[in-house]
C-alpha cells in the first residue's frame, strides 16, 4: 500500500515539473518572442560588418 502512495506522489511531482517546464518554455522561448528576420535585413546586417 505504501508503494502505491509513493508512486502517486512521484507521478504528481513529475506532473508539476512538466507543467513548470512547459510554462517556462512558453514564457521565455515561445513563438511570441521570436524575431522575424527578412532576407533584406540579413543582407544589410552582413554587408555592414564585412571588411572593406
Amino acid at each position: 500500500m505504501r508503494t502505491r502512495r509513493l508512486g502517486r506522489e512521484i507521478a504528481i511531482a513529475l506532473g508539476f515539473k512538466l507543467l513548470a517546464l512547459v510554462a517556462l518554455y512558453v514564457v521565455f522561448f515561445g513563438p511570441a518572442h521570436r524575431i522575424k528576420v527578412t532576407p533584406a535585413q540579413m543582407a544589410e546586417a552582413l554587408s555592414a560588418t564585412a571588411p572593406r
